[in-house]
């Protein structure tokens, strides 16, 4: 197992994500009540990156419905599933998945994924935030209805993220550097 993981982490199939218990916490448009999985140790946080090729559906991979709109400009890139070890069952729970869409024009020459233009769409039904200590989300929100819901959208210059809670409490995050309109056809495009 030690040998496997060395093996795919040296491919480059798997990102390492920093192990910050303090990461884990409701989003800002959770309650506060939100838990992980019982019996789940932070500190044994991990993530694994599968990547998906663009002819296929990412509906096969997730637990959520993908986006049905993407702005042409992107292509499907991969998805990335971060995971909190469970002692009661003995091996790693779900918390969260982000579907990357890497801009076309800055896939070519990209060594990896920090040299690209991302749209992410992160999903949850643990109230896992990956953004929880994130510059943008001390910014003011602005209100924003996503499909019936409330969601909170965060904006700079640069880059947008809209968050919201759905049906059976699952958390929603689309982050981009897409203008705001066409970030808010992108997470209305999401059966929730």
């Amino acid at each position: 197992m030690v040998i496997l993981s060395f093996i795919l982490l040296t491919a480059g199939c798997i990102e390492p994500v920093a192990t910050d218990p303090a990461g884990i916490t409701p989003p800002p448009t959770m309650d506060a009540t939100t838990e992980l999985p019982p019996d789940n140790a932070p500190s044994l946080r991990d993530s694994a990156f599968i990547r998906i090729e663009e002819w296929e559906d990412p509906a096969e991979y997730t637990g959520f419905s993908p986006p049905s709109y993407i702005p042409g400009e992107y292509t499907l890139y991969g998805l990335l599933i971060a995971t909190v070890w469970n002692e009661t069952y003995g091996h790693y729970t779900t918390i969260g998945e982000t579907l990357r869409y890497a801009r076309n024009d800055t896939m070519q020459n990209a060594s990896w994924t920090t040299d690209m233009t991302l749209l992410e769409i992160t999903w949850s039904s643990y109230g896992y935030s990956p953004y929880a200590n994130d510059q943008i989300v001390n910014r003011e929100p602005k209100p924003v209805d996503i499909r019936g819901y409330g969601g909170r959208i965060y904006e700079t210059e640069s880059e947008r993220l809209i968050a919201w809670t759905a049906a059976g409490n699952a958390t929603y995050y689309v982050r981009g550097s897409l203008d705001r309109d066409e970030l808010v056809r992108v997470a209305r495009s999401i059966a929730c």
